[in-house]
């Protein structure tokens, strides 16, 4: 089953419940998220802009945890 592409618009919580490791690629850009109270409600783009990362670095950083998962699936398929 694929799972659907991580967005702008991804709740930060959701995210990190789904797959924890993705704290990784958050604190890699200054995201600390998976303590913070504002992880309820923020989206990817919300907690970013908050934390002062600018389009180029926002469109990063999904890049990053969508090859995160991809590349998790991958590895999932060939255990």
């Amino acid at each position: 089953m694929k799972k659907p592409k991580i967005d702008k618009n991804t709740n930060i919580q959701e995210l990190i419940a789904t797959d924890p490791e993705m704290n990784e690629v958050l604190y890699k850009y200054g995201l600390y998220c998976g303590n913070c109270f504002a992880a309820g409600y923020d989206t990817v783009e919300e907690g970013a802009r908050t934390h002062g990362l600018q389009d180029e670095e926002i469109e990063e950083l999904l890049e990053e945890l969508n090859k995160k998962t991809k590349l998790k699936n991958a590895q999932k398929q060939h255990s």
